[in-house]
């Protein structure tokens, strides 16, 4: 039996009609937000006006980055890694890059809205895609993008070549909030014209710039919170002077560097490393600044002795990533721990260079130190069992009398290619032991073994 003509709808009806486009804004909405927004806008370009509408009234974040998998296949790229791509022929290499540009250049032309939050670039770029970059950066301007990120990953870190960043770009940008710059060339003009251009920048990061010589962070009415300056193999000197910033990181610092902090009354928050300087160096330069801190990590050499240092009032995490080298001792670090009365938390990292041995000694005198009342949680990580580690780590549990939780890590992952897997596996297991019997120091702590 058939039904009536008037209740089954004509081919042409069945085949034409949209039924997506008959849910409600809401679900379509829904149905974009799941879409990465570099994809989306090629996806959406040839679909009816009202989803470009749709389209354009979403936050607007584009993530190019051609390190990984592009689940829509606008871009592939024909290498697996960073080491893939260094070791293609250089044909091969700028046929990527062309490929990169291509896709990044298409979803900016077929882009309608007015705004982008945030865009975010990386891969291997150069100064012979300058002309590029400077028109994705003004487009990025001329939409108030928020947030902008760069980086360039160049195969040869540091090189003269690299993209050089013009300053006209950040000229009266008063959207801008978060400006990160990794293998960017940045001259202390530009990163000064930055920060006098960008009234509301609160972050910025810059690593790996050839061109930092002696950068200045400084002005009055500067809103910046959060500085990162690492990689700078030709910093010299960076002065700072900002009311409102809350945290600064700075890497690699190298023989010749000095930090001139002349005004940062909000400062809390203090990450620096050295491979050649020792902590008692730059910590002694800080003073001023030290009984202000919450936060303090240090990535340095040992001191040579145990220097005296200002209380730490403020200061309660505390992580020392350290290297033992002959002649250097973990109890150059006493001083530190003991000027800091209100820790709550402290992390070590050892580096050990000196010979590893792996045979089992009780720690049979613990030195005394003053109590430390809040202290909660230890943290050792490259703990391998030998005698200085095990005496440190003693008084540490000795005298942190309120201690809940230590965590000790055994990865001897850097010493297996100087030792056998035998020896590497007895040390673990001599150090998990040794680390049981510390415990009788502070046997109600919950001890974690990693």
């Amino acid at each position: 039996m058939e039904l009536p003509n008037s209740k089954m709808p004509k081919h042409d009806e069945r085949v034409t009609r949209d039924r997506i486009s008959e849910l409600s804004d809401d679900v379509l909405v829904k149905i974009l937000s799941f879409l990465p927004s570099e994809e989306a806008v090629l996806k959406t370009s040839f679909l009816s006006h009202r989803w470009k509408q749709l389209w354009e009234s979403l936050p607007v974040c584009f993530n190019f980055d051609g390190l990984i998998p592009v689940r829509y296949g606008a871009y592939a790229k024909s290498f697996e890694d960073s080491n893939d791509y260094r070791r293609m022929k250089a044909e091969d290499g700028e046929k990527e890059r062309c490929k990169f540009v291509g896709w990044v250049n298409d979803v900016l032309i077929a882009h309608q809205g007015s705004t982008i939050d945030e865009f975010r670039v990386r891969f291997y770029l150069d100064h012979n895609s300058q002309t590029y970059i400077d028109k994705w950066i003004e487009i990025a301007m001329k939409k108030k993008v928020k947030k902008l990120e760069l980086d360039f990953l160049y195969s040869y870190p540091f090189s003269r070549l690299s993209y050089r960043l013009p300053q006209e770009s950040f000229c009266g940008i008063e959207f801008l909030s978060s400006l990160c710059l990794k293998y960017v060339s940045a001259s202390d003009d530009v990163m000064e014209w930055i920060l006098s251009n960008c009234p509301m920048l609160e972050n910025l990061h810059i690593e790996g710039s050839p061109l930092l010589r002696h950068p200045k962070v400084s002005g009055s009415s500067l809103r910046l919170k959060h500085l990162h300056i690492s990689k700078g193999y030709d910093v010299r000197s960076v002065e700072i002077s900002a009311p409102n910033l809350v945290s600064f990181e700075y890497h690699w610092v190298e023989w010749w560097f000095t930090l001139h902090i002349m005004h940062a009354p909000k400062l809390t928050e203090l990450y620096y490393s050295s491979h050649f300087d020792s902590i008692d160096y730059h910590v002694s330069s800080l003073s001023n600044y030290l009984p202000q801190l919450v936060t303090l990590r240090l990535s340095m050499q040992l001191p040579l002795q145990i220097l005296e240092f200002p209380t730490c009032t403020n200061l309660r995490h505390l992580s020392c990533k350290v290297v033992i080298r002959p002649r250097r001792r973990l109890f150059t670090l006493r001083s530190l721990i003991e000027a800091s009365p209100f820790l709550h938390k402290f992390t070590l990292e050892i580096t050990n260079y000196n010979k590893i041995k792996n045979k089992l000694r009780k720690v049979r005198k613990v030195a005394e130190g003053p109590p430390h009342k809040y202290l909660k949680e230890l943290e050792v990580k490259g703990f391998s069992g030998q005698p200085m580690e095990a005496k440190f780590v003693a008084y540490l549990l000795k005298s942190a009398i309120k201690l809940e939780k230590i965590v000790i890590h055994t990865d001897f992952s850097d010493h297996k290619r100087f030792y056998s897997k035998e020896f590497v596996e007895t040390t673990h297991q001599m150090a998990h032991e040794l680390a049981r019997q510390l415990m009788e120091h502070r046997p109600e702590a919950e001890l974690v073994l990693l």
